[in-house]
């Protein structure tokens, strides 16, 4: 049998199950502890103790309280400062605004002179002394309403005094010279038709660049009467010239002085406007004085 690959060995069957056996354990590598060797660090050279005290702590807490109260009570004391500088502002522009005001009522007093030609540079510095009290009576506190009315009032009164007087003035300085008639040949013989309708033309043209330029609001009845003199002015031309054109030195005479008197209607009506104006200035800083007068009081 071994010869054909087959062993004679015998085996016998059992009906009893074989023992398990467990295989061997399989080595684990484990982290090592990171607290295994941890110790209390020292502070100071020595180990913390529940009996040590900061005294560092202490006064950085102490500082930190003394700000805190430093800071409400500068809180608490802002008002009351404020208040008070406000006041003072308020003082010391009204000082101001009484000292620069004398200048007012000179530049006023020249209104109505007609050769007189007043400079506005000396109301400007009245100007920012009014304007400085009225911003100084805005910041006043609610509880002043008499002292920041009285501000507001002389300084409101000085700024229309000067408003009022400064445009007058420039509204007069500019119409003048064009309510002077112009130096128009009236003989037919010295004159050429195409000159004289060129030289009432360039008076014209003048009178129109003014007239256009004129601020609304500023004495309005004039600027209404310059407007009607400037509808007519083409018929005046028509009417001169026709005059020469016949050779009659009468009726070129009477074209013009129909002329002049329109013109000098027109200078009357501006000293009327100007009078009035000034009267209007003149009210005004005596509003002024009257609230400044309040308020030193």
């Amino acid at each position: 049998m071994e010869s054909l690959g087959f062993s004679d060995a015998t085996f016998t069957w059992s009906d009893s199950p074989r023992p398990v056996v467990a295989p061997p354990p399989v080595p684990v590598d484990r982290p090592a502890d990171p607290l295994g060797g941890w110790q209390p660090a020292e502070f100071g050279g020595r180990r913390y103790e529940g009996s040590d005290f900061r005294w560092s702590l202490l006064v950085v807490f102490v500082i930190a309280i003394a700000g805190v109260g430093a800071f409400g009570y500068w809180l608490y004391q802002r008002p009351a400062a404020e208040a008070i500088a406000n006041a003072a502002a308020v003082s010391t522009t009204a000082a101001d605004l009484g000292i620069a005001l004398p200048a007012l009522e000179t530049f006023n007093a020249t209104l109505t002179d007609v050769e007189t030609t007043a400079d506005t540079a000396q109301l400007f510095e009245l100007d920012a002394a009014a304007r400085a009290l009225f911003d100084a009576s805005a910041a006043l506190a609610s509880d002043s309403i008499e002292t920041r009315s009285a501000a507001a009032s002389a300084a409101g009164a000085a700024l229309d005094g000067v408003r009022l007087a400064g445009d007058t003035h420039s509204y007069k300085m500019a119409v003048l010279p064009v309510l002077s008639p112009p130096a128009l040949e009236t003989d037919p013989t010295l004159i050429e038709l195409d000159e004289a309708a060129r030289a009432f033309g360039d008076w014209q043209l003048r009178f129109d660049n003014v007239r256009t330029a004129l601020p609304d609001g500023v004495l309005p009845g004039v600027t209404q009467q310059l407007d009607v003199l400037s509808g007519n002015l083409s018929a005046i031309l028509t009417d001169y010239v026709e005059a020469l054109r016949s050779d009659d030195q009468t009726a070129v005479q009477s074209v013009m002085t129909a002329f002049t008197q329109k013109l000098d209607q027109i200078g009357a009506q501006l000293s009327t406007a100007v009078a009035e104006a000034q009267s209007r200035v003149t009210s005004r800083i005596a509003d002024t004085r009257a609230a400044l007068a309040q308020l030193a009081g």
